[in-house]
């Protein structure tokens, strides 16, 4: 597989979702405010369901790109091009970056990314 493909559906898999989560509450709290079921006076209320959508969406990307690195190292040829490309479209934090300390993931996952990296 292409790394382009592999990044792709990484963005589609992953960051698709995250994106929902992030703004798809706020979407529903603004249609609701709009429509007056919700009054402008509890405008601040805004703020918690934004906040509370940033949550859910940076623990979707936690969860679920450790699998998606993980399926990408074992369909590609080059894996130093794929983290390169992921980095750029901001599918995944450089290596060094504190941000990947927040990835949920098992020590079996974390132990198979290494293996498929030395590998490649």
């Amino acid at each position: 597989m292409t790394v382009s493909r592999a990044i792709n559906i990484g963005l589609l898999w992953v960051n698709g979702p995250a994106m929902l989560l992030l703004f798809g509450p706020l979407f529903v709290f603004t249609r609701l405010r709009d429509s007056g079921i919700i009054t402008r006076e509890h405008n601040w209320v805004g703020l918690p369901v934004f906040l509370g959508g940033f949550v859910l969406a940076w623990l979707w990307w936690a969860l679920t790109i450790s699998r998606w690195r993980i399926w990408a190292y074992e369909q590609v040829d080059s894996i130093p091009r794929l983290k390169e490309q992921a980095v750029r479209v901001g599918l995944t934090w450089p290596d060094d970056s504190v941000f990947t300390r927040t990835e949920i993931k098992s020590h079996h996952r974390a132990q198979r990314e290494k293996d498929l990296e030395s590998r490649k």
